[in-house]
């Protein structure tokens, strides 16, 4: 390369960097409003059946965007020694409890996708009232103790309208 070609380089990645950073900026803002658009929208159900959450589908012209309310989340690891550990193995038998938790110094889910998670959770349960017990007890919490969820504005899945 030139030391033309290296500066034009470089100043072509400074201004794209750039634009990068001020459209992603404008980018979360029309996601927070689209995903105040899509709370007060009807919701429909999700596509993948085996997920739990629900999703608005917001139009424009033509088109349709998903806005998608995922379920809570879900705590990946608590104290061996805490109350959420001391609930669940009251609640579960020893077999489900290895089967979905490992000691490491605290209990760490054995699965690390909330959904695969809730499904293994269903089938080593057995029990549906138990084990909403058990993933109630799992969910994220933020420092005021309101439930953590996960809301996606789906861009990858705007499609035109059918």
């Amino acid at each position: 390369m030139t030391p033309e070609q290296i500066t034009a380089d470089i100043e072509r990645g400074a201004f794209l960097t750039a634009r990068i950073k001020a459209d992603n900026a404008e980018l979360k803002d029309i996601d927070k409003r689209l995903e105040a658009a899509g709370l007060n929208a009807p919701h429909v159900p999700l596509k993948d059946k085996e997920r739990e959450g629900k999703q608005a589908l917001l139009r424009s012209g033509n088109k349709y965007l998903p806005v998608i309310f995922e379920s809570d989340l879900l705590i990946g690891s608590f104290p061996a020694s805490g109350d959420v550990a001391g609930f669940i193995r009251s609640r579960i038998t020893k077999a489900a409890f290895s089967l979905l938790f490992k000691e490491v110094h605290n209990y760490e889910r054995r699965i690390d996708d909330g959904q695969k998670f809730r499904l293994a959770a269903r089938k080593a349960i057995g029990d549906e009232t138990l084990c909403l017990e058990i993933l109630t007890a799992l969910k994220a919490k933020n420092k005021d103790g309101i439930t953590k969820s996960k809301t996606v504005i789906a861009w990858d899945q705007l499609a035109s309208q059918v």
